[in-house]
């Protein structure tokens, strides 16, 4: 059964620049902006306002991002619009200033990058395009602060890109569908890497193969994985996985609407918000947004935003509201956009 919930998007101040396929963490100034642009960008929510920072020394696009201790932000990789790239840098967020942090031994690009108990930092497959190509990687690479540099991990058994990787209540990381070069499909397949000693193992793969999904740790260590697509320009999917580590096994259940290119945000109450959809054929999903409650396993439509979006960012505030800034339009021709929203559950 799907109802609605009462919630609603209230319009806020505009990044100074427009912006898709950036990251967004939330650090103890706020939440910052980075990529997507050349410039890097800090939201006050007293003010409803957003105030430029030291911009990234490459712009980039499609990188990873990570929170360190001590409110120090990791940038990995990505993309300048030609090429995937190789180097880190770090962000000292109270400093407002920048430093090199090593290279990682393969360029890449849509990779996922997974900060670890240890607080050393896990980077898995992606594409490593250049001049002459690219390839979908299988390889796994580890940031390690205490000696600034990247390590080869061992491979993972498949090549892989736009996937997901989560960190597990038990401390490992769940790896989750995604595109493979070789086999030039999306994937079913689940690995779990073993973070002790660095080993992977396969676990019961997915109902249905998935590619530009979401992956979200539930309070209770379960795995949410919803929509996507199952080929890289098909249609967007309304299915979602519910993944229990201690079982091994997935229970399936169906979204309001099909959605990829999405967002999904863990709320302070334990459900999850998801927001927007890049399909071209289905505008109108990409104003929607809907929430997922664990303890009955029940979807619920919510508020719409101003504006349909996908590519964008969606953080938790201290407030408990959700920001949602930037991303583009689903038409033929996407162009980023500067807007911000903020979502309240009432």
């Amino acid at each position: 059964m799907k109802t609605n919930v009462a919630g609603e998007f209230k319009s806020t101040g505009s990044m100074l620049e427009p912006r898709y396929a950036h990251c967004a963490v939330t650090t103890g100034l706020g939440v910052l902006v980075i990529a997507g642009a050349s410039g890097v960008e800090l939201y006050n929510q007293g003010a409803g306002e957003w105030s430029a920072r030291a911009s990234l020394p490459v712009a980039r696009h499609t990188c990873g991002v990570a929170l360190l201790p001590s409110d120090v932000v990791l940038v990995v990789g990505g993309s300048n619009a030609s090429y995937a790239l190789s180097d880190a840098q770090l962000y000292d967020v109270s400093a407002d200033r920048w430093r090199g942090a090593g290279r990682l031994q393969t360029p890449r690009l849509s990779h996922t990058t997974t900060v670890l108990d240890s607080g050393r930092v896990l980077v898995i497959g992606g594409n490593n395009l250049g001049p002459s190509g690219g390839q979908v990687q299988d390889s796994v690479e580890l940031y390690d602060p205490l000696d600034d540099l990247w390590h080869l991990q061992r491979w993972l058994p498949v090549d892989v890109m736009n996937h997901t990787a989560t960190l597990l209540a038990d401390t490992n990381v769940l790896v989750v569908g995604g595109f493979s070069g070789r086999q030039n499909v999306a994937l079913s397949s689940a690995f779990i890497y073993h973070v002790s000693t660095g080993q992977w193992s396969p676990v019961q793969p997915m109902p249905m193969p998935l590619m530009q999904h979401t992956a979200t740790l539930l309070a209770d260590g379960r795995v949410l994985v919803a929509g996507g697509s199952n080929t890289p320009f098909g249609p967007a999917q309304s299915c979602a996985y519910i993944y229990d580590p201690k079982s091994d096994s997935w229970e399936t259940s169906v979204m309001c609407v099909a959605r990829k290119n999405h967002s999904a945000t863990r709320l302070a109450t334990g459900q999850v918000l998801l927001i927007g959809d890049s399909a071209i054929s289905t505008p109108a999903n990409a104003r929607t947004a809907e929430l997922y409650e664990p303890s009955s396993g029940q979807w619920a439509l919510t508020a719409q935003m101003s504006y349909g979006r996908f590519g964008h960012s969606a953080s938790c505030l201290p407030s408990g509201e959700v920001l949602v800034a930037g991303g583009a339009r689903p038409v033929s021709h996407p162009a980023p956009v500067s807007s911000a929203e903020i979502y309240t559950l009432t």
